[in-house]
C-alpha cells in the first residue's frame, strides 16, 4: 500500500504544475519515508462501541489497508461507560473498568486513543441538560470544579499507572466536542468553556506536564483565534489546536459572510482560515488539527488537504507541503457503496488531495476534469480502475 502510493505521487511528475514552479518528482533518486499524513487518525462513534468485537473487527482491517496511529471518539466519561459515581454522602466513586478494556482493545490492534474527554457524568453535571443524541450525552458543565477537577486529575493518573507515561505521553488530550453548538450548555457558551477548558488542561498538566492537551474542538472552524489568545494571556497549558468543519455549513457561520460557497470548497478554505488565524496568533507554532466524520457522506467526498503545521508532521528529513485527511466512516461507507476496495478509494483520495495542495482544484467544469484526467493516469499505473467510471455506473 505504502510502496504504491508513492509511486502514484512519483507518476504526478510529467504532468503537474503549481503556478511558475514546476514540481518534479523523480521515482529514481534517493528516497526516504513519505509521511502518510491521511491515514493518521480515524473519527468513529462513541467509546462504548469500541468494545464490539465487530468494531474490533474493523479497527484491524482499517488498520491493515492504512496503518493508522490515532483513533477519536465522543463519550469515554458517559454514564454508560460507568466511570463516574457518588456514594451517599457526596463522595466521588471511581470506576475505570470499561476505560481499560477500551484503550486495551486499541492498543492490542497497534491503534492510540485521541482522547476527547466528554461528556458530563450525571451526578457531576451542573443541571440534567441531555442532548438529543440516541445515547443522550449530558452537556452541561460540572456543578463542583473541584470534583471535575479530581475526576481528571484521578483519569490521567491511572492511564499513566496501567500504560506508562512513556506511552500515555503519545496519546493527545481534546477537551470537549462542539462546545460552540449544542454540545455545550454553559453559559455563555465560549467564557464557560473556556472555564472547562482551563480547569481540565491545569488537571492534566499538574498530574504530569508530559501529557498533550489541546482544544477548543469547535465545528464550523469557530473560536480558533480567541481561544488561543485566552490560554496564552492567562498562561494556560495549550499543545495542539482542534477543530473541524463540515462541507454543508454555511458561510455564514464559518466566515461571518453571505457568499455561496460549494460544499467542494468549505472544508479546504475553513482549513486555510485556521491555518492564518494560528499563525497570527500569539502561538503560530501550534499543530492544528482538523478531523470530524460527516453526517452525509458525499459532502466529506473530497479529501481535506492544507498546508499547515500538524501533530503528524515531525520527520526533520521530509519536507512538507500540507496535511491530508480523511475520515475512515465516511470513505469506508463510500467504498462499500460504490463495491470498490477500501484500499483503491483511499489511493484515489490520496492522489485527490495531493492534487488540491499542488493548486488544482474541481470548481469549473474544464478544471474538474483536468484533475480527474491526472487522478485516472495515475490509478492506471497503479492498476486501479477508473474511480469515475466505476461511481457513475453503481
Amino acid at each position: 500500500m505504502k510502496v504504491a502510493l508513492i509511486f502514484a505521487l512519483a507518476c504526478l511528475a510529467p504532468i503537474v504544475a503549481w503556478g511558475d514552479e514546476e514540481v518534479i518528482l523523480d521515482p529514481l533518486a534517493p528516497h526516504h519515508s513519505f509521511p502518510h499524513f491521511w491515514e493518521q487518525m480515524f473519527g468513529s462513534g462513541r467509546a462504548i462501541l469500541t468494545l464490539r468485537d465487530s468494531y474490533r473487527k474493523d479497527l484491524r482491517t482499517v488498520k491493515a489497508a492504512t496503518d493508522f496511529h490515532y483513533v477519536r471518539f465522543h463519550a469515554i466519561l458517559h454514564d454508560e461507560i460507568g466511570v463516574y459515581d457518588e456514594d451517599r454522602h457526596g463522595k466521588a466513586v471511581y470506576n475505570f473498568s470499561y476505560v481499560d478494556q477500551i484503550y486495551d482493545g486499541l492498543l492490542e490492534n497497534g491503534v492510540r486513543p485521541f482522547v476527547e474527554i466528554s461528556f458530563m457524568p450525571r451526578k457531576l453535571a451542573a443541571r440534567q441538560a441531555v442532548h438529543s443524541f440516541k445515547y443522550h450525552p449530558i452537556v452541561a458543565p460540572p456543578r463542583d470544579y473541584a470534583k471535575w477537577d479530581a475526576l481528571i486529575s484521578a483519569f490521567a493518573a491511572h492511564l499513566i499507572d496501567r500504560y506508562g507515561i512513556d506511552e500515555v505521553a503519545q496519546w493527545y488530550f481534546e477537551v470537549w466536542n462542539e462546545p460552540n453548538l449544542d454540545f455545550w450548555a454553559g453559559t455563555p457558551a465560549q467564557a464557560s468553556y473556556f472555564t472547562l477548558y482551563d480547569h481540565t488542561a491545569k488537571a492534566l498538566k499538574g498530574v504530569n506536564a508530559a501529557l498533550r492537551v489541546g482544544g477548543p474542538s469547535t465545528a464550523q472552524a469557530a473560536w480558533v483565534g480567541a481561544f488561543i489568545r485566552h490560554a496564552s494571556d492567562n498562561h494556560v497549558p495549550l499543545d495542539f489546536v482542534s477543530t473541524h468543519v463540515y462541507a454543508n455549513d454555511k458561510a455564514e457561520d464559518v466566515f461571518a459572510t453571505h457568499e455561496k460557497i460549494p460544499r467542494a470548497d468549505m472544508v479546504c478554505r475553513a482549513a486555510v482560515k485556521v491555518r492564518n488565524e494560528v499563525k497570527a496568533s500569539p502561538r503560530p507554532e501550534l499543530p492544528i488539527i482538523v478531523v470530524s466524520a460527516s453526517d452525509d457522506a458525499r459532502t466529506m467526498r473530497q479529501a481535506l488537504a492544507f498546508g499547515a503545521q500538524s501533530f503528524v508532521s515531525k520527520s526533520a528529513d521530509a519536507a512538507t507541503i500540507g496535511d491530508i485527511v480523511l475520515a475512515y466512516e465516511t470513505i469506508a461507507g463510500e467504498a462499500q457503496a460504490e463495491r470498490k476496495p477500501l484500499a483503491h478509494h483511499i489511493a484515489h483520495l490520496a492522489v485527490h488531495g495531493f492534487l488540491h495542495l499542488l493548486g488544482y482544484d474541481h470548481v469549473r467544469k474544464k478544471d474538474a476534469e483536468t484533475m480527474e484526467e491526472i487522478e485516472r493516469d495515475v490509478l492506471q499505473r497503479l492498476s486501479i480502475p477508473d474511480p469515475y467510471r466505476r461511481a457513475a455506473n453503481v
